[in-house]
């Protein structure tokens, strides 16, 4: 009878803390939720010192970028939109990113990555502020040039590819790793 009832526990614990089958996000709904979106596994680092790994999700929409930043067991963290210009509006900080300040980097380094292209190959820009592209061999790099210095790089496909996205910004020392999660190590 006790073990009865103790196994009775044990599935009612396991039930309430599983996933549902089916979630349904208002957020998503209208004429962005037919636009696949992408996991990506995310790595952070500042002077080759990890500090975050997780979960990136990303969609593109009509007015720029969405994405929403987990923990590695899949806990929501964090979750905004993006402009091409980097702009944001913060929907959802939770734990420890809670006023962490990492909402206006990430969100920055994202549309960098995914939403701001050079108008002519390969560079656009006055002398002060220049965004570059260079493609060779299959993989491209993208940079910020202010003056003769290089303020941000980015390097490596699309995560939908193999390689990995590395947004690299060498003054701060910061890394961003983007790997989709068939290619993550």
């Amino acid at each position: 009878m006790r073990a009865g009832v103790l196994c009775c526990w044990a599935c009612l614990l396991l039930t309430a803390c599983s996933l549902p089958r089916e979630v349904t996000a208002p957020d998503m709904a209208g004429k962005d939720r037919d636009r696949p979106g992408r996991l990506l596994n995310i790595r952070i680092e500042r002077w080759d010192t990890l500090r975050f790994s997780g979960l990136l999700g990303v969609r593109e929409t009509a007015s720029g970028l969405d994405y929403v930043l987990l923990d590695a067991t899949g806990v929501k963290l964090l979750q905004a939109e993006v402009a091409g210009d980097g702009s944001f509006t913060l929907k959802q900080e939770s734990g420890p990113l809670h006023k962490s300040g990492l909402a206006p980097f990430l969100s920055e380094a994202l549309a960098r990555i995914y939403l701001q292209e050079p108008v002519r190959l390969p560079c656009t820009g006055s002398w002060f502020y220049r965004l570059c592209r260079e493609d060779q061999d299959g993989s491209s790099v993208k940079y910020g040039q202010a003056g003769p210095f290089t303020v941000w790089r980015i390097t490596g496909k699309d995560p939908e590819g193999d390689a990995a996205v590395i947004y690299h910004q060498p003054w701060l020392g910061v890394k961003v790793k983007l790997e989709g999660l068939e290619s993550g190590k």
